[in-house]
């Protein structure tokens, strides 16, 4: 029995070898999986237009494959996942039926995001822009307004994102809502000119410029030059 139960720490170890070298190669080919499908979602920003068909499929299989390759939860490409997802319609209005299927998978991807990454505030983000998409107001809503909120206070994409939904969806929102939401838009204001003529545009986009003309201090208008009467 000794030179059998001798040999058990080379083996041990050369089965620990093993696994990692598995698991190290799958979470090379997740990397590489997911470059590919965060270029094809970094081209589709400047034109701002839904993908081909094609270049989505393309990128749909490698985010999946991603997300498939990886060892456990990944929370930063289930968030590409449903990234992808949520190009996939984007420009067609909200609650439509024929695009329900792909806000839905967008949806499901955002949750596992914030279940593996529960402190990243852009998933947060998305995850309520996924749920206005559907036109779902309801507490999932609610608390991904106000974890992003919480997360990500003074970062300016999150404060843009959450200015949009909340202009957008401003009739479904309670007094507390608007109050952050608001907050959200002073902030973007605040950070410099770009992100004020930003901000100013889109509450012209959403018919909101009364709204945030009456709630913006002066002091910050005249800074940025907004609300100016003509």
């Amino acid at each position: 029995m000794r030179p059998i139960t001798s040999k058990l720490p080379t083996l041990a170890l050369l089965l620990t070898a093993l696994t990692l070298a598995v698991l190290g190669g799958r979470m090379a080919m997740a990397g590489i999986a997911s470059y590919q499908a965060q270029a094809f979602l970094d081209s589709w920003v400047t034109p701002a237009e839904e993908p081909s068909s094609r270049a989505w499929s393309v990128a749909h299989e490698a985010a999946q494959r991603a997300v498939a390759l990886y060892p456990v939860e990944n929370g930063e490409y289930l968030d590409r996942l449903g990234l992808v997802h949520s190009w996939q319609q984007f420009r067609q209005p909200y609650g439509l039926a024929s695009a329900q299927a792909s806000r839905s998978a967008a949806l499901d991807a955002y949750r596992a995001a914030v279940a593996a990454r529960p402190t990243w505030p852009d998933s947060w983000t998305r995850l309520a822009h996924a749920k206005l998409y559907l036109l779902q107001f309801d507490d999932e809503f609610d608390q991904a307004l106000q974890q992003a909120a919480a997360l990500g206070p003074w970062r300016v994409g999150i404060n843009r994102e959450l200015t949009e939904i909340g202009l957008t969806a401003w009739p479904q929102l309670d007094a507390a809502q608007q109050a952050a939401i608001i907050e959200s838009a002073r902030r973007a204001v605040a950070y410099n000119p770009t992100e004020a003529r930003r901000t100013y545009q889109l509450a012209e986009h959403t018919g909101m410029t009364d709204l945030l003309c009456t709630r913006l201090d002066a002091s910050l208008k005249s800074q940025r030059g907004l609300c100016q009467e003509k």
